[in-house]
């Protein structure tokens, strides 16, 4: 009972931080459909043996080039290849995983929504459908009946677990055969290298004797840093700039949880920053603007969002910004657009300049006048970290499951983002590896006592680095309408340095973000190891 309360606590400081509780009405069990106008030509044969022979799905005698349609709403929980063909698993609202096998082609992303007959793919002979619940597989045709399912589970020798690990063991003991035994064992070591990072990170903070000298790099990094802030140029107090007459635009990007009914980053004061409302405009994360009347660009494409839609896969969301920036930018080349990004939004900001400046090179990049970033986790978020450690092991997964359902919350350990997030993953790498251009000016703005994204999290490679004294439980929230982070962004936007800061609190700022740092590390290092002690046990 006592490892099961830590886990918990865990899950709560993990999930409760990362994002906010949404309750919703229950939804009503899912409908199924087939997801093609086909005849089964092979029904379902549960074999004897997890690798053995047998079919655990039904196999439709499609034409190549089939469409292939999802036959219940659902959210895309594994895309791409395994055992070298393309397969499709959606995650339906009544714990059933469908998957789509051997397919010639994939339109759909991890973590995308779907509605019931909205397209996953086509065909590249015959199509291979899955259901599972849970560790078992079973007929799937018994989906199709009308009513909800009444199913024979067939469980599997050996789990799968959880994630995008678990989903690609899954699919290979779906193909089954020696094949999917080969090919699973290939998945394991290709998707193992973010958790040896995972334990290399751990192992580093906490390990002995190796923690020592990484704690007197930490401490030393943050008396420099604090030095350099505290003697950088700077705007004194009595320096507040007017708003900017000329015209630009600002596109704002929220974080992981938002949706298009409202997100902090809306708490930005545009108006004393000098846009005009017709001016500003909100990005969707099912791609386009926020719908919103009063933003005067009706000919570009809105599309509403929900916070699932948030835990997509980070790149593929940077080119869903990338696609407005052009757009916006095409409605008027002389107009700068501003980006003001908060929390994961950040990131994705950063990812959309990545891809800009692929399509378009660098100076193109000018036609971004300013993007400010504020308590962004360019380096990792410590929690995402946590997250995923805990997530990865059999019962951490179960308890954050459970943790979710009884308290609505709208955050997947599953969602791809999580992992991207995570103070490893190879997303953070690729932004450490790509600085902000000198093309675009830039800012991180943190708040002090930020438990979401700590201080030593938001620095980011090309950019100015802002700490505001901004604490409490809601700093993260509370930042991007705050006068300090508010002031910080009028600054910048005026071209002047950052507001001046003493050595004492600049040091304040670093030590206060380092120990938050570490507090959340530990969190998780002790989560990971009790579940997976509890697994080793089970």
């Amino acid at each position: 009972m006592r490892r099961a309360a830590l886990v918990l606590c865990c899950a709560a400081l993990v999930i409760g931080a990362m994002a906010p509780p949404a309750r919703a009405t229950p939804d009503p069990p899912p409908r199924y459909l087939p997801p093609v106008d086909a005849p089964v030509v092979d029904p379902f044969r549960p074999p004897t043996t997890s690798y053995g022979a047998g079919n655990r799905g039904l196999e439709y005698g499609t034409a190549p080039d089939t469409p292939v349609r999802v036959a219940a709403d659902g959210v895309v929980a594994f895309a791409g290849p395994v055992a070298g063909s393309l397969h499709v698993t959606v995650r339906h609202p009544d714990g059933v995983r469908t998957t789509y096998s051997f397919l010639a082609r994939v339109d759909v992303v991890v973590g995308q929504r779907l509605r019931q007959g909205d397209l996953v793919g086509s065909t590249r002979d015959r199509l291979h459908l899955g259901a599972r619940q849970g560790d078992a597989y079973f007929d799937p045709a018994s989906l199709f009946g009308g009513a909800p399912p009444r199913v024979h589970l067939v469980p599997f020798d050996d789990p799968p677990g959880e994630g995008e690990v678990g989903e690609r063991l899954a699919i290979g003991q779906l193909v089954g055969g020696v094949g999917g035994l080969v090919a699973s064992g290939a998945e394991w070591l290709r998707s193992g290298s973010l958790l040896v990072g995972t334990f290399a990170h751990y192992a580093d903070r906490f390990g002995f004797p190796g923690a020592m000298p990484a704690s007197a790099r930490t401490l030393l990094s943050a008396w420099q840093r604090a030095r350099l802030q505290s003697e950088r140029p700077c705007s004194s107090a009595g320096i507040d700039p007017p708003p900017r007459t000329d015209r630009r635009r600002a596109l704002l990007v929220a974080g992981l949880g938002s949706s298009s009914r409202g997100a902090t980053v809306e708490d930005v004061d545009t108006t004393r920053l000098g846009y005009a409302p017709s001016d500003v405009l909100r990005f969707s994360y099912a791609g386009g603007r926020t719908p919103d009347d009063s933003d005067g660009l009706p000919t570009i494409g809105s599309s509403e969002y929900i916070p699932a839609d948030t835990q997509a896969d980070l790149r593929q969301t940077g080119f869903l910004l990338a696609d407005l920036v052009e757009d916006v930018v095409a409605a008027d080349p002389r107009v700068p657009v501003d980006l003001y990004a908060h929390s994961q939004g950040g990131v994705v900001a950063r990812l959309a300049l990545i891809e800009l400046e692929a399509r378009h090179g660098a100076d193109w990049l000018r036609h971004v006048g300013l993007m400010a970033t504020l308590g962004s986790p360019h380096r990792g978020a410590e929690l995402a970290t946590s997250l995923y450690a805990i997530s990865t092991t059999r019962s951490g997964g179960d308890l954050l499951d459970a943790y979710a359902q009884a308290t609505d919350m709208a955050l997947d350990d599953d969602g791809a983002s999580v992992a991207q997030l995570s103070q490893v993953s190879d997303v953070v790498d690729e932004l450490e590896a790509h600085p902000i251009p000198d093309t675009v000016p830039s800012v991180s703005i943190a708040a002090r006592g930020d438990l979401i994204v700590p201080v030593p999290s938001t620095r980011a490679p090309g950019a100015v680095e802002v700490v505001v004294s901004l604490t409490g439980p809601d700093a993260h929230t509370d930042l991007p309408g705050s006068a300090a982070a508010n002031r910080e962004l009028r600054l910048a936007l005026a071209g002047l340095p950052p507001g001046c800061r003493s050595f004492d609190d600049a040091l304040r700022d670093q030590l206060t973000g380092e120990a938050i740092s570490y507090g959340e590390d530990l969190v998780g290092a002790l989560g990971w190891a009790v579940t997976s002690g509890t697994d080793l046990r089970q």
